[in-house]
């Protein structure tokens, strides 16, 4: 199994420019131009002399942003060490009725540029503690797509090179946590040849949404069933007509905005692999392994807010629940939970600033688990990873994180005692 890494994303249109560009939980509220595309606020660079804002004005607008980690295991795991993942992320929104008349159309590219050594190589976890790390230093497009919305925006189209934990099986709510398990979950996450169409690897695709009012929606979207090349982790690969089938998703849900009381989102999402995968357990008559279609997999999820402390919601405490599983005779994680709490506003003068706490757990599959028995490595039923997080706003163009990880089973491996994972994060936006 290689489950694949989570950097927090948005879903809609222009909220998928902005988190391109911004902390995951927004806090930059100062001079940002006018109609802005992506809206970055505040940054680091300013508004170039005028340049930025008039550049926004005819539909072209820029962006980088910095993210930068320290993270120590400093007890168990693998072995103890210390890790210093970075990324760096450009973009470049283009709307094309300014720029053309062309009516709701946008373009959107974005890039990654990773560095540093992924720390799950000393936790032995499943998932890495730092949703920014990658086992490649490298740098790839991401994202390059095209959109186009119709019938007054209920329904848009989405075509290009593709990342689907952008709009499926996004949790605002956990977006604070640094732990990839709480992006994409492990149940989908471990899935495909090389994984699914997700940080860091996009895929060609398309995206179809719509939405029959202002809380109901339905996406479905179809990609490359196998991200970038298995052989070649370096640079952007895309391979068209591979022959190795594709991956489908569909999600539906509800949504209700802070601005219409509370928020709340609830969502149900099913994918599946045209492709064929070899079976962990099942050989065939020369003892190679069988292969077969995986059965579909399911997560669901919910977040929303559960109590406001003051009327205009800068205290308030929000909470998320999230459930899938897998084909468990093709992958390793048959089941997958994580659930957590966000509370905004803890300390006084503090009213932007999100303490988080939250909880994953991967589970093992009984196919796994013989197949391991039977080649001498049995392993644990389950991992448990408990996280604690704290995110404050120093500039708005600034923030910092600080995060500790404990981990029960680390890779749930047995020989491998609790590991403990400490963490500062810091992001600038240029």
């Amino acid at each position: 199994m290689r489950a694949r890494r989570l950097a927090p994303r948005n879903g809609a249109i222009l909220v998928s420019l902005l988190a391109a560009c911004s902390a995951p939980i927004s806090s930059a509220a100062g001079d940002e131009p006018e109609d802005s595309l992506l809206g970055l606020g505040d940054t680091l660079t300013g508004d170039w002399a005028g340049l930025r804002a008039d550049l926004v004005r005819r539909g072209i607008e820029f962006g980088l942003l910095a993210t930068n980690d320290a993270v120590s295991v400093v007890d168990g795991g693998a072995e103890q060490a210390n890790f210093y993942p970075g990324l760096i992320e450009p973009t470049v929104g283009f709307d094309l009725e300014r720029l053309f008349g062309w009516s709701d159309t946008l373009v959107f590219l974005r890039g990654f540029g990773m560095y540093g050594r992924d720390p799950s190589e000393a936790s032995g976890a499943l998932d890495t503690p730092s949703n920014i790390a990658s086992p490649e230093q490298t740098f790839r497009v991401y994202e390059a797509w095209i959109e186009r919305r119709f019938l007054d925006e209920r329904l848009d189209v989405r075509a290009g090179l593709y990342a689907l934990d952008g709009e499926f099986d996004v949790k605002g709510v956990s977006a604070v946590l640094m732990n990839s398990g709480f992006g994409t979950g492990v149940d989908l996450s471990q899935t495909g040849l090389n994984g699914p169409c997700i940080y860091s690897t996009g895929c060609l695709g398309a995206r179809v949404r719509y939405r029959p009012d202002s809380g109901q929606y339905l996406q479905l979207a179809v990609m490359d069933a196998v991200a970038g090349d298995p052989d070649d982790p370096y640079g952007t690969h895309v391979d068209i007509g591979n022959g190795e089938g594709v991956l489908m998703i569909g999600e539906s849900g509800y949504e209700r905005d802070a601005e219409s009381g509370s928020f709340l989102r609830a969502a149900v999402g099913v994918w599946y692999y045209t492709s064929r995968f070899d079976d962990l357990l099942k050989t065939d008559a020369a003892g190679n392994p069988a292969s077969s279609r995986a059965r579909p997999g399911v997560y669901a999820l919910v977040e929303g807010e559960l109590l406001r402390e003051t009327a205009d919601g800068s205290e308030r405490l929000s909470g998320f629940l999230r459930l899938g599983t897998a084909d468990p005779a093709v992958n390793q994680v048959e089941y997958f939970a994580s659930a957590g709490l966000a509370y905004t506003g803890l300390l006084d003068g503090r009213s932007e600033d999100v303490a988080a706490f939250g909880v994953l757990v991967p589970v093992n599959g009984d196919e796994y688990l013989d197949a391991q028995r039977l080649a001498g490595s049995p392993v644990e039923r389950a991992e448990y990873a408990f996280e604690g997080a704290y995110w404050m706003p120093l500039l708005p163009w600034l923030s910092l994180q600080f995060g500790a990880q404990y981990i029960v089973n680390p890779g749930t491996d047995g020989a491998l005692d609790e590991a403990l994972v400490l963490a500062v994060r810091s992001r600038i936006v240029f």
